[in-house]
Formats: structure tokens, C-alpha cells, sequence
């Protein structure tokens, strides 16, 4: 069987973005990691609900904030709350001016190795204030997430706060990572990201529109192994992502991140098998060798294949790594 999911956060990111997937579900279903989107349900049995993403979140150029009004000046001294958005930052050339980040954020070059960090759901409010921050980037799945906003104490402050949707799509992609570089005062160095990201998801397109619609394989892309295996259909920047390589998702007839049943992954059938769980030892292995799972294309034919967890959870310009590493998994006659 496959369940939708009605809560929000990244069901499996082993390093978790907590502002990878848009989606997620409680945090007693995983196995020790929060795993994007970018995952991140910090607190046993907590539940996080759906962020919209509709036009009023998204109004050109005005973004909802809960700070004081347009920065006069780029900012000095930024916290990041989400390994999607440090990511952004640290391509935007401003690694030194992170005062803090998130306590998912890997370790990235240019960061000071003392960095403090901090529980995006449950910050201690206090101690960041005393860092004395200009501007303060936090997912929208934090207020959420939480019964009472932890980043309010900051704002009522004088402290600039801005709350961020995880983005559903490219398109989302585009515009949040304008925002943050409007937002730091880098919107020229953003634009040259988002023409790369744009370029190399053209060449990828280019390529996968030469590939015949009758030899085009399908895929199951899990996001969380077994037991609790999530994937998703439409309406997710992901599937974005297999199109533009020209694979099929194998549950393209369903909607947004879902849970998916052993039983519904192997009547899918796919002729191939991805995933980006990297908190087990093996994971392409352990699809492999899972009981039942022998009868799959993907299994018979050892078509199962990693893809890069951060580049493929935390939504940024970084997605076009995922990108290429899907379309030599799926279609290596294709791209080399």
C-alpha cells in the first residue's frame, strides 16, 4: 500500500537537511536519523505539518518576515538554520560571515571550525541573541513544528528573521535561492548560480529528450530504506529531477512524498532502484538483498544505485549534482 504524507519535514536524510524534503513523519519511525529536506523532526513523536506553498508565501519579492524592514546593508553576521540555506550561502561566497548554523549542516569549507550550533527546532534563544546576528534565515517548517515559534524571543528583539517555505519544486528552488542571495547582499553572485544550475539541467534535458519514449526506464527513488520506506510522486522537485533525466517514476500516479508498503515497491516493478539513505553501511547492498525483493527488474538486473544525499535533499543549486549522478545511474549508454 502507499500513504500520502500529511506532514512535513525530510523523512531520510541521514545528515538530514531539516529543510530538504518538503515533507516528513514522525520521528519515531526512523531508525536513530532524521533523515529532506532540507527529515529533521527533532523531537520524539513530534509531528510537522504540511508548509504551502502558494503565491502569498511567495509574494515577488517581499518575503514574510518578522524582523524590521529592508536591510540598508548586506549583513555581517548571518545564522543559518537549515543545511539547505548554509549550503546556499557558503556557493554564495559567504562562509566567514555565518555566525552560527544548524546542528545538521555538515562541516564546509571556509566555515570557522568553532562555529556554534544549534537545534533548529528548539533553540536557545538567548545564547544566539548574544551572538548579535544581523539576519537570521530559518525554515518555515520550525514554526510548524513547534507550539510556540522558537525564534519570536529574536525578532521581538529588533533581530531581522526570516521564515523560508522548503521549496516543492525548481521553479521553488529559483526563488528561494534569490531571496537568500537578495536577502545577504550577493544577488549578482546568485544569479551566476542559479545560470549554472539552469545550464547544466539544460544539458542534461538535451540529452534525455534524444532518448527513445518506448526504451525510457522507470524508477523507484527511496528516500528511507526499509522498514519504513518513503519515496515520491508528482509534485516534488525530485521528480523534477528524474524527468529532466528522462527516467519515469515508478509512482509518477501518486502525489508528494508518500509511504510506500514492500508489497506496493515490488509491484511497481521499476527497472531501476535509487536511493540517497546513507546512514546504513551499504544501502545499495541491502536493497539487494532484501527477501521478496528478487523478482524486481531492478534487482534481477543489479540496476540499484546511490545518489549523493546532500545534493539530492537539501534543495539549492546543488540538486544539479543529484541531477547528473541520476542520469548516468539510469542511462549510462546515455551519459558519460
Amino acid at each position: 500500500m502507499i500513504y500520502p504524507l500529511s506532514i512535513a519535514v525530510s523523512p531520510a536524510l541521514a545528515r538530514g537537511s531539516p529543510c530538504g524534503y518538503s515533507k516528513t513523519m514522525k520521528n519515531d519511525c526512523r531508525r536513530g536519523a532524521i533523515a529532506l529536506l532540507g527529515a529533521a523532526v527533532i523531537a520524539a513523536g513530534l509531528t510537522v505539518s504540511c508548509v504551502p506553498r502558494g503565491d502569498a508565501a511567495r509574494s515577488s519579492g517581499s518575503p514574510a518576515a518578522s524582523g524590521p524592514g529592508p536591510l540598508d546593508s548586506a549583513p555581517r553576521r548571518i545564522v543559518s538554520m537549515a543545511p539547505a540555506y548554509t549550503a546556499i550561502l557558503v556557493d554564495l561566497g559567504l562562509a566567514s560571515s555565518l555566525a552560527a548554523c544548524d546542528t545538521w549542516s555538515p562541516r564546509e569549507e571556509g566555515m570557522a571550525e568553532d562555529l556554534p550550533r544549534f537545534d533548529m527546532m528548539r533553540p536557545d534563544a538567548e545564547r544566539l541573541a548574544a551572538l548579535e546576528p544581523d539576519l537570521v534565515l530559518v525554515s518555515e517548517m520550525t514554526k510548524q513544528g513547534t507550539s510556540a515559534d522558537p525564534f519570536k524571543p529574536l525578532s521581538d528583539s529588533g533581530i531581522r528573521v526570516e521564515y523560508i517555505p522548503t521549496s516543492s519544486s525548481i521553479e521553488d528552488i529559483r526563488r528561494d535561492t534569490r531571496r537568500i542571495a537578495a536577502l545577504a547582499g550577493a544577488s549578482a553572485r546568485g544569479e551566476e548560480l542559479l545560470a549554472a544550475m539552469d545550464k547544466a539541467i539544460e544539458e542534461i534535458r538535451a540529452v534525455a529528450r534524444t532518448i527513445p519514449e518506448n526504451t525510457r526506464r522507470t524508477a523507484l527513488f527511496e528516500i528511507s530504506p526499509a522498514p519504513y520506506i518513503y519515496s515520491f510522486g508528482r509534485g516534488v522537485y525530485l521528480h523534477e529531477l528524474l524527468e529532466a533525466a528522462g527516467v519515469k517514476n515508478a509512482l509518477a500516479s501518486e502525489e508528494g512524498w508518500i509511504s510506500v508498503s514492500s508489497e506496493a515497491a515490488v509491484a511497481s516493478n521499476p527497472d531501476v532502484i535509487l536511493t540517497n539513505a546513507d546512514f546504513g553501511s551499504d544501502p545499495v547492498k541491502e536493497i539487494l538483498s532484501r527477501p521478496g525483493w528478487e523478482g524486481i527488474s531492478a534487482v534481477r538486473t543489479h540496476r540499484v544505485f546511490y545518489i549523493d544525499n546532500d545534493s539530492s535533499s537539501q534543495p539549492g543549486p546543488r540538486i544539479v549534482k543529484a541531477l547528473g549522478e541520476i542520469a548516468k545511474a539510469v542511462y549510462p549508454e546515455y551519459f558519460r
